[in-house]
């Protein structure tokens, strides 16, 4: 199903036509103003979160794309060259085979910097005219003497270095193939050697590119191997940046030293600036939740969809009638709590805030069906602040409410709105596979997990469930907390946690976040499960900004024997060490 067929395709960024990243990509909340600035960019994010998106969108065609539709001529002010990572070519594994690390690190940074080459000359080609006025001869010998070799004769002198850089890889693989043990390829390039001097050449002997500053994007660098990532963090410390500057993509997971080759590193501030595509989303007026629905209107609007995002995604009426009686019965409870007098702390308030959504699932019978989870907000909510998150269970409401209209409307428009009813079934379906697959597939799916992993992971969760409904039906504080941070962290219970906490974020079912701390001043390191986990388990969740303090020791048991023991006591302080 294309996105003329369903307005919130998921589909990997790589896989979408300049036309749809140009029609779909949210410019304003993606730090694009970073992304075009000369300095050196981190964007950090899980899977899903938009950081290929980002660095497509800022690609040079893309942006001439927007320079032609908005009618504007195109500039080479910034030139933006594409370098995805996740590739046959930086996944070369031959570098292990060399007898020792230097060997090892100067091959890798071969492959890194071919790569960067290529997609460097493949950009070029797409710029019009680019070498008008400059003198080509000049420039094939200057490059012929900068690479090391003759380039190929032709009618094209971008071409030729293409091929010459096709023809250096193959004769680098064959030298490595070859019977001997000790073969070594003698004529390897480095980012000094080749990227700089080419770069400058272009800014130099080129008139079209001549205030031209490259953006050099590289996507999953958490792919490269760590002599790459070091040569790559070497680079980031190259002190002039005039003509280039580097924007990395990294995904949390798996995120890799700061080091150089060198033995130095680099540093935040100092040396690139970091950049988190995942933002807080606890309310309307936070960032994500802002993007979100900005996102949800374009994609509606390009499919000819007047319906605002809030009413194309419909709240049940049931629940909104239910959830105002618990606030009114909630105000009732903080004025007798607190008085009637003039609110100067905020103490009514803020209780209202904590107890109306727990009121309603508390007043629910106890052998009840699932609530409803249907609204837009509530959408936002199961994302857990990740953009794919978000788009696909709305994906699957669009299908399924188009095939509850047959074939008696045709196009995307005959679906004005998705009824609160096949909001929570789909809620519910994908809940409930998620459940299964953490139960029954992780082990198959993730690289690293053991079937004992798997049943150690699954127990883990299964027990933050329990313990996060216990809350919500009887905890005297803060019942929506849905969060939670490490306290006791013994080195060794930590060991053993990290790798499971490790699983569950490869996995996307565990993001972590950081935040501040109620010590002042300070911040901490927070985790959240994804909450597409919780409508299964007939959890809310919306939740509220808190935080539950469990100790190493208590989740590792829980992974362990599948239960948290005194899951709320609140003379239990000192065990739970309860945080909001």
């Amino acid at each position: 199903m294309s996105l003329e067929e369903n307005p919130f395709e998921y589909d990997a960024a790589n896989n979408l036509t300049d036309n749809m990243i140009a029609d779909y990509y949210i410019d304003d909340f993606n730090y694009s103003r970073f992304i075009q600035s000369k300095r050196n960019v981190f964007l950090v994010g899980d899977r899903g979160s938009g950081k290929t998106m980002a660095l497509l969108f800022n690609r040079w065609r893309l942006q001439r794309l927007l320079a032609e539709r908005a009618g504007r001529p195109f500039t080479v002010s910034k030139i933006g060259v594409y370098v995805p990572c996740n590739t046959p070519l930086t996944h070369k594994t031959e570098y292990q085979l060399l007898g020792d690390d230097f060997r090892a690190a100067v091959l890798s940074e071969h492959f890194l910097v071919l790569s960067i080459a290529h997609g460097l000359v493949e950009t070029l080609l797409e710029i019009p005219d680019v070498l008008d006025g400059a003198d080509v001869p000049s420039l094939r010998a200057e490059s012929e003497f900068v690479l090391g070799g003759a380039l190929p004769q032709t009618d094209s002198f971008l071409h030729e270095i293409l091929q010459f850089l096709q023809r250096e890889l193959l004769t680098t693989q064959r030298t490595l193939n070859s019977r001997q043990s000790d073969a070594f390829y003698e004529n390897t390039f480095s980012f000094v050697s080749v990227l700089v001097p080419i770069i400058h050449m272009c800014s130099g002997r080129v008139p079209t590119l001549r205030d031209s500053h490259f953006l050099l994007l590289i996507d999953d660098a958490h792919a490269l191997n760590d002599f790459q990532i070091r040569a790559l963090n070497s680079w980031i410390a190259y002190r002039d940046h005039s003509l280039f500057s580097f924007k990395v993509a990294l995904a949390k997971v798996g995120s890799r030293t700061r080091l150089t080759t060198s033995g130095g590193s680099i540093l935040e501030g100092h040396d690139y600036t970091r950049v988190d595509l995942e933002g807080p989303y606890q309310n309307r007026t936070s960032r994500f939740y802002s993007h979100a629905r900005t996102l949800i209107a374009r994609r509606l609007e390009k499919t000819s969809i007047e319906t605002p995002p809030e009413e194309f995604f419909p709240t049940s009426e049931a629940m909104e009638s239910a959830l105002k009686k618990s606030e009114v019965a909630v105000e009732r409870e903080a004025v007798h709590k607190f008085g009637d007098s003039k609110d100067k702390n905020g103490q009514r308030a803020d209780y209202i805030y904590k107890y109306k959504r727990a009121h309603y699932f508390r007043s629910r019978p106890r052998k009840a069906n699932l609530p409803p989870y249907s609204g837009f907000e509530t959408l936002v909510y199961l994302s857990t602040g990740v953009v794919r998150n978000l788009l696909e269970p709305c994906f699957w409401m669009f299908d399924r409410a188009k095939s509850k209209l047959g074939n008696s409307e045709e196009g995307p428009n005959a679906v004005q709105c998705i009824a609160s009813e096949i909001q929570t079934e789909i809620i519910v379906e994908r809940s409930r596979r998620l459940w299964t697959w953490l139960q029954e597939g992780i082990s198959q799916d993730i690289d690293g997990c053991s079937s004992e992993d798997g049943d150690r992971v699954y127990r883990l969760v299964d027990a933050l469930a329990l313990l996060f409904r216990e809350r919500l039906l009887h905890h005297k504080s803060e019942p929506g907390a849905l969060s939670f941070t490490i306290s006791g962290r013994d080195a060794e219970e930590m060991k053993k946690l990290a790798h499971l906490l490790d699983i569950l974020r490869k996995a996307q079912l565990l993001y972590l976040r950081d935040g501040p701390a109620k010590d002042s001043g300070k911040r901490e390191i927070y985790y959240v499960p994804n909450r597409m986990l919780w409508p299964a388990r007939g959890l809310d969740p919306h939740g509220q900004h808190a935080r539950v303090s469990i100790s190493a020791s208590a989740l590792w048991e829980a992974a362990e024997r599948g239960k948290i023991d005194a899951i709320v006591n609140d003379k239990q302080r000192g065990f739970w060490d309860e945080g909001g």
